[in-house]
């Protein structure tokens, strides 16, 4: 039987793929300070994206990365104040009510966060947590969600799903917990899936793993990827299009090709030297700007 939330996407989906140009997501100005903050930790960005794009988006720590994810989803705290818009395939998302946005979050944007186990409850087993995420956008029965829940985790790698979806978060390695809130942030068949950090705190093996795991579920599906990182090496592995952010804003896009071989902006050289291990020329000045 097919579910509600699966036809209702595969209806979306061929109407986004008559026109199948035009943008999944789309911000334009978007401005994000912290309390009385001087400097806005995002500074009046704009981009679109289109179904099936891949886009990596990198910077060091505190570039703004992260806020701008989570002001996409709407996640911010309340001393977050926010200007410009978001829009979501005809959704305002700046402008809709919690419980609109409630209804969007897991079926049409979904997000993989950086720190599994501080996202997973520690009280619950990762089943029962997968299995609410499909009760509150499903009317399925208690063993179709678990039949669900078990195949979402044999298709991410876990093996005898049977048993570990039984398993509490802390009897879990990091990338097995990685791998669960992969499964978990693909139940509902997102069309938007905002991947934030989602390798950093795991070693060289698990890493290429998840990227490769990743690369695979996202093509499947044909979602539409926005890949946070300070990772060079991993958004060069699963992006087609790279936009470096420095400072709260975006300072080059491009085609991934192009960006990291042949960047333009000093700030792109100085991150790409550093993933090379090599020190920046005089050149590589981050806080040169080219006109």
């Amino acid at each position: 039987m097919t579910s509600t939330a699966e036809s209702g996407r595969a209806a979306g989906g061929a109407a986004r793929t008559a026109g199948a140009r035009d943008p999944l997501l789309t911000v334009d100005g978007l401005t994000v300070r912290y309390g009385r903050a001087s400097q806005p930790a995002v500074n009046d960005v704009s981009f679109s994206l289109r179904p099936g794009d891949r886009v990596g988006l990198v910077g060091e720590s505190g570039s703004g990365k992260s806020t701008l994810a989570a002001a996409v989803l709407r996640l911010l705290p309340a001393s977050a104040s926010v200007t410009g818009t978001v829009d979501l395939d005809g959704h305002p998302l700046t402008e809709l009510k919690p419980s609109e946005l409630r209804s969007l979050r897991s079926t049409r944007m979904s997000r993989v966060p950086q720190d599994p186990l501080g996202n997973l409850n520690p009280v619950f087993t990762v089943g029962r947590q997968m299995s609410d995420v499909l009760s509150a956008h499903q009317s399925l029965g208690r063993k179709e969600r678990t039949a669900r829940v078990e195949e979402a985790l044999h298709r991410v790698g876990i093996g005898d799903a049977a048993v570990k979806r039984r398993s509490y978060p802390h009897e879990l390695s990091g990338g097995m917990r990685q791998r669960v809130m992969i499964a978990m942030a693909l139940l509902n068949h997102p069309d938007l899936l905002i991947a934030d950090e989602p390798t950093t705190a795991l070693d060289v093996t698990v890493q290429a793993q998840v990227v490769e795991l990743l690369r695979e579920r996202v093509a499947e599906a044909g979602m539409t990827l926005l890949l946070i990182s300070h990772d060079v090496g991993v958004v060069s592995e699963l992006c087609t299009t790279v936009m470096v952010m420095y400072g709260g804003e975006i300072v080059e896009k491009g085609a991934a090709s192009d960006v990291l071989t042949r960047p333009t902006h000093p700030y792109t050289r100085s991150l790409i030297a550093a993933a090379r291990g090599r020190v920046p020329g005089d050149g590589d000045d981050p806080t040169e700007r080219v006109t």
